[in-house]
């Protein structure tokens, strides 16, 4: 149903209304759903939350992320990362590999979308970005930081497809966070229906054959 909705009600919708506007009703209603009624299948969970005097202030803002000390991260890396690989070298491959599949997998995305906008784009520019945001996941504790067709589709289908959509996100992740636990009770398939219903959209459905219907 949710998909459904997600993927037609745009139709239906006032035009005045913003792009996404349909994945917000319906992530909404899925989790009023959660909440009133009587789902009992998988949902969100509870979200960690964070000490309100940890993070790196800068001025007036606190932003909530901790710099590890290069020893501490030094010794993790050595003690847990390391031993869980086999060694230095077994986990240097496996790094090795997650980065070319991961360049790989970004080059596939930015070819496709600025391709068919028209947009010119820089494999160098998306390479060198995506090791200083790696860079900086190492140096808070963070998973390494990649690409994904199925967040992209969505980031496209919402109309974020700008440099400055970008940063608003990121600074929406890191002061929102607090707020985040109202996202509990959301149920796991409103969301993966989200993403289906960008992938059907973006992916599955033959554009370029579906513009040839009605020539000879």
């Amino acid at each position: 149903l949710s998909t459904a909705f997600v993927m037609h009600a745009p139709a239906y919708l006032p035009k005045s209304l913003p792009p996404g506007t349909e994945v917000i009703i319906a992530t909404a209603a899925a989790t009023l759903f959660s909440v009133y009624g009587t789902y009992d299948g998988g949902v969100v969970g509870e979200i960690p939350t964070l000490n309100p005097d940890a993070g790196v202030r800068l001025g007036p803002v606190r932003i909530p992320v901790e710099i590890l000390d290069l020893r501490d991260l030094r010794a993790f890396a050595t003690e847990t990362v390391v031993d869980h690989f086999g060694g230095r070298v077994p986990l240097l491959i496996s790094a090795s590999l997650f980065a070319a599949v991961n360049f790989l997998s970004i080059m596939g995305i930015a070819s496709t979308f600025e391709t068919e906008d028209g947009i010119p784009w820089s494999a160098g520019r998306e390479m060198s970005a995506q090791g200083v945001a790696c860079l900086a996941a190492g140096l808070t504790g963070s998973a390494p930081v990649s690409g994904s067709m199925s967040r992209s589709l969505v980031s496209r289908m919402t109309g974020t497809t700008s440099r400055l959509a970008c940063v608003i996100t990121a600074l929406l992740w890191i002061y929102c966070l607090p707020l985040m636990s109202v996202m509990s009770p959301t149920p796991k398939a409103a969301l993966s229906a989200v993403i289906v219903s960008a992938v059907i959209k973006g992916v599955v459905r033959p554009k370029d054959l579906m513009k040839l219907r009605g020539g000879d």
